[in-house]
């Protein structure tokens, strides 16, 4: 019984070889004596009847042994992988910290320039009431029997003369001085 153990494990151990043989030659005679050749020591350890009856079972250790190892490379590339991603779910965890901490300071700032953009429209408002307070009361609503128009930028001088409207252009500044002049241009 152990010589037969010793066979087989000499068969395992040295499978490559002997089923490289086996399919290289088309006996098994053939194949034996080739083998002797390459593995002088298999004489010593089996004789060709054992060799013979051994090698079908050994083509099935063959293919169970190569699933083995492809099984084992893939355990062992899936588990690179693993620690591949592991390492890139680190890497991603501290960036979110980093997205979440910056999103933070920026919703404080975003805040911020919200209470500032409300003070100054309302800051604004009332600039811009002042401003309209101020020209009224600057700009008079008629001169010489003319009234007075704000289009756009420009003031202007307008009067229904014989059915139709005429206008005086004044320019973006109101100048009373210069309205009186214009209006007796106008009369001639």
């Amino acid at each position: 019984m152990k010589n037969n153990i010793s066979t087989f494990r000499f068969m395992i151990e040295n499978r490559k070889v002997i089923i490289e043989t086996v399919n290289e030659n088309l006996s098994i005679p053939k194949a034996w004596d080739q083998l002797r050749e390459k593995l002088p020591e298999a004489e010593k350890v089996f004789k060709f009847n054992t060799f013979k009856g051994y090698v079908k079972a050994l083509n099935i250790v063959n293919e169970i042994m190569n699933e083995k190892d492809e099984i084992v490379k893939s355990k062992k590339k899936l588990r690179e992988e693993i620690d591949i991603i592991r390492q890139e779910k680190i890497e991603l965890e501290i960036k979110l910290g980093k997205v979440r901490q910056d999103y933070e300071e920026s919703r404080v700032q975003l805040s911020i320039i919200k209470d500032n953009y409300k003070k100054l429209e309302v800051e604004l408002d009332h600039v811009k009431q002042n401003l309209s307070d101020q020209k009224s009361s600057t700009v008079p609503k008629q001169v010489d029997g003319w009234g007075i128009q704000r289009k756009g930028n420009y003031y202007r001088l307008y009067k229904k003369i014989r059915g139709k409207v005429k206008w005086i252009h004044i320019g973006r500044k109101w100048n009373l001085d210069l309205a009186q002049k214009k209006i007796n241009e106008f009369k001639g």
